[in-house]
């Protein structure tokens, strides 16, 4: 071997072309996203426990979770102004030791006000500085032409979330719930501090680089749509879009109402209750977690699906993704005992891929519709209205469960706006701003 590299066939030595630092940034957010959204979303695992130990109703149970998730809202458009103003780092540390604080503090509550304050305010403003906000900033920073590939492999981190329901269950029985709180807690301390102080970096400018790579990735330029190109509306595009100007349009209104109902309504009745649900009709609390973990992985395939939208446009892609969670809706809307377990397969799976296309596209359809160096806090408030649908969906859950003694109202509920979510996206049309890099070549053919 030449002391220059490896040699090739032809006698030409090779170099090998380093990673794009982009990806690693994609890889510590998926890991965020995965341990991060799995500390929220385990509340589905001990909400049982909660019910059994403290015989609260479920509307007051449950709005311990809404509680988390109005207090995450409410802090998203402080977090894309912040990550604007001071940088990413600096912000989701803050955010990571805010985390870890809420779940250590948490096993200490007796009281519903306890976990108000620190499952609650703790953890939700936490996560809130550290996960998807800053996150998606960032990655619109980094990414241009790869950026739906991006956000969709970043969002596998948050299927991932899901596998963490046995993992708790086991927790549980063997330890409580409260040591499994201070367990996620340490978690969160030893894996994303490290990440946050090595990796995170807000703009590619900040290590010297440039977006997507730069002019060594020519001839992969060459070979993918320009910017420019896929410009349909010029006039919308070359605004500098910051929040009062956004407000003014009725397409961010749009966007908030598709995040309102499809990654905040629609999906927190049914994440928080599911487990909960299937225990009523008579399956174990392991079973019914290890069967609704499954939406986890179902939630990962969905994301690589969803890639599919730089080909088909985000409309399509996230109408494929309604469909396939209405059709997991109905079917759970049919269970009534034990005997037909497949239906609870079916609902996972289903929902799980339905919502794994569906979730990406929120966030691309603001990107591709928002740009400018001073959008993050116009995307920071389009979490927030996710967060508010997010907030509502549990305590709605378990105050229709309470009404009617049954969780049928509460799913049709979240059926219905699943589908009103979808349909916002189409009312905003992304497609009348910028075309998915899969449409120019039939509009401005070379």
């Amino acid at each position: 071997m030449s002391p220059a590299g490896p040699i090739t066939a032809s006698g030409r030595g090779l170099k090998a072309r380093p990673v794009f630092f982009g990806w690693y940034i994609v890889g510590a957010g998926f890991l965020f996203l995965s341990i991060g959204y799995g500390a929220r979303y385990s509340f589905s695992v001990f909400f049982p426990s909660l019910l059994a130990q403290f015989n609260w109703p479920r509307d007051l149970t449950a709005s311990i979770l809404s509680t988390h998730l109005l207090l995450y809202g409410a802090t998203a458009p402080l977090t894309g102004f912040l990550v604007d103003r001071i940088g990413a780092r600096r912000t989701m540390l803050t955010g990571a030791i805010l985390l870890a604080l809420g779940l250590f503090l948490s096993p200490l509550a007796s009281a519903p006000w306890h976990f108000y304050l620190t499952f609650g305010a703790l953890a939700g403003v936490g996560l809130c500085l550290l996960a998807s906000v800053p996150l998606t900033v960032i990655i619109r920073n980094w990414f241009e032409r790869r950026r739906g590939t991006a956000i969709s492999l970043l969002f596998l981190g948050e299927g991932m979330a899901y596998a963490w329901y046995p993992v708790v269950v086991w927790l549980i029985d063997r330890l409580s719930w409260r040591k499994a709180l201070a367990v996620e807690g340490g978690l969160v301390a030893v894996v994303f501090l490290p990440l946050i102080l090595f990796v995170m970096t807000t703009r590619p400018a900040d290590r010297g680089l440039t977006r997507d790579g730069g002019p060594e990735r020519a001839e992969k330029a060459a070979a993918t749509p320009r910017e420019e190109d896929r410009i349909v509306d010029r006039v919308w595009a070359a605004v500098d879009w910051t929040l009062p100007r956004a407000l003014r349009t009725g397409r961010f209104f749009l966007c908030c109402l598709a995040s309102f109902c499809i990654w905040g309504l629609s999906h927190h009745i049914l994440v928080t209750h599911q487990i909960a649900f299937a225990m009523d009709v008579g399956f174990p609390r392991l079973y019914s977690s290890a069967v609704l973990s499954l939406g986890g992985p179902a939630f990962g395939l969905g994301c690589i699906l969803s890639l599919v939208s730089d080909r088909i446009g985000r409309e399509w892609t996230i109408t494929w993704g309604t469909v396939l969670q209405a059709s997991g809706i109905l079917v759970l809307l049919l269970v009534a005992d034990t005997r037909h377990p497949w239906m609870l397969y079916y609902f996972a799976l289903s929902f799980g891929v339905g919502f794994g296309m569906c979730v990406p596209m929120v966030a691309v359809v603001v990107t591709d519709i928002f740009q400018g160096p001073r959008a993050g806090t116009t995307i920071g408030l389009v979490w927030f209205a996710f967060a508010l649908g997010a907030a509502l969906g549990p305590w709605l859950g378990g105050r229709l469960f309470e009404l009617f003694g049954d969780y049928l109202a509460a799913f049709i509920v979240a059926g219905l706006t699943s589908v009103l979510g979808c349909l916002a996206v189409w009312w905003a049309a992304p497609r009348k701003v910028r075309l998915v890099p899969g449409k120019v070549a039939k509009v401005n053919p070379r």
